[in-house]
């Protein structure tokens, strides 16, 4: 809850931070839209899961006992320090890519991309991670991050011919025969 002044203003710094929000969101996608850039989050959700795991190393490695106590830094915990600024540069581009295809990162750690669309005619995130070929998970807007629910199934309404337009069929075919 914001604080306020007295006669109701919020004060300079938060109103600071209120002005820098951005209220864009991005666009509502198709199934078919999320699903062809698979390929292009194929290697982008490789490359996440790597700088993840990496980082993980780093901060392990830095916790370790003895490391970062004394006035000076050693020369391989400066090493680390400058890689993991590194991750986190690649990390930044990374989620760059993923807001320039219309996608948001919504687990870094497991690699979750999400995308906003349309589920059951309800605006929801359509869910991909590494590994799957097509967009099988999503949640709700107001789901938490890295929630994922089965899609539901899509099914195509394809009538197959009924007896009666075969039957049809058949006669037009004997007609001809037959004259």
């Amino acid at each position: 809850m914001p604080r306020c002044c007295p006669g109701g203003q919020l004060e300079k710094r938060e109103l600071k931070t209120m002005t820098d929000l951005s209220t864009d969101s991005p666009p509502i996608m198709e199934l078919t839209e999320v699903t062809a850039r698979i390929p292009l989050l194929e290697r982008i959700g490789v490359d996440l899961m790597k700088v993840m795991e990496r980082k993980d190393q780093i901060v392990t490695q830095c916790k370790k006992p003895g490391r970062g106590r004394e006035g000076e830094e050693s020369s391989p915990m400066t090493a680390l320090k400058e890689e993991l600024r590194g991750l986190s540069a690649h990390f930044t581009e990374l989620r760059e890519e993923v807001q320039a295809l219309g996608g948001t990162i919504a687990h870094s750690s497991s690699a979750t991309v999400e995308f906003l669309g349309e589920v059951n005619g309800c605006i929801g995130w359509l869910s991909w991670q590494p590994g799957e070929e097509s967009i099988q998970a999503w949640r709700p807007v107001d789901g938490e991050p890295g929630e994922r629910f089965p899609l539901p199934s899509i099914t195509l309404d394809i009538q197959s011919p009924s007896k009666s337009d075969a039957d049809n069929q058949e006669e037009n075919n004997e007609e001809e025969t037959v004259t």
